[in-house]
């Protein structure tokens, strides 16, 4: 389990880099359609994630600090810090789509992406964060007594339900006004 904090940022990191060679790469004319989505997108993406990462980071160190004989304990740590890395691998994706898509240099290909993006992935992503944040609550109503888990809900909602879910609506809202 020591890994997966790891592999999370290793991805993370792979992605930028990927999303900062095309963009260094792609030396023709921007498409017309480009200004859809923009560089301010992605970085609002980044931190999100970032924050996300901190979080996962945070509730790993509790995990691991807990003692052998607390199995409870162990399996809700667990769990939620499963469901927020669930919840950073799919702000990955969606990141990863927004970030080509800004500096693609066909504009079919760009036309297919946006369309991939607000067709598929932003509206399924957005309901699939909402459950994860509500999937990390649920452990804050199974301990009604531990103030821990109560921080870990209010931090998801803070991250997940008034940070991320607003932005990838705002996406999805601009997306479907291109039309």
């Amino acid at each position: 389990m020591n890994d997966r904090p790891s592999r999370a940022a290793a991805g993370f990191a792979a992605a930028i880099g990927l999303a900062a060679t095309i963009g260094l790469a792609s030396t023709a004319a921007m498409p017309a359609c480009a200004a859809v989505l923009d560089d301010k997108d992605t970085a609002r993406l980044v931190s999100i994630n970032e924050a996300i990462a901190s979080f996962e980071n945070d509730v790993g160190s509790a995990l691991h600090n807990l003692k052998p004989e607390e199995a409870d304990q162990i399996e809700s740590y667990a769990y939620v810090e499963l469901n927020l890395e669930a919840a950073h691998e799919r702000l990955n994706t969606v990141f990863m789509m927004a970030a080509v898509s800004i500096y693609v240099e066909s504009a079919t290909d760009q036309e297919l992406l946006l369309h991939v993006l607000h067709g598929q992935l932003l509206s399924r992503s957005r309901n699939y964060l909402d459950e994860k944040k509500d999937a990390i609550a649920s452990m804050a109503a199974a301990h009604p007594d531990n103030k821990v888990f109560a921080e870990y809900s209010r931090r998801a909602n803070a991250l997940l339900g008034d940070r991320a879910i607003p932005l990838l609506e705002e996406l999805e809202r601009r997306l479907g006004t291109r039309q």
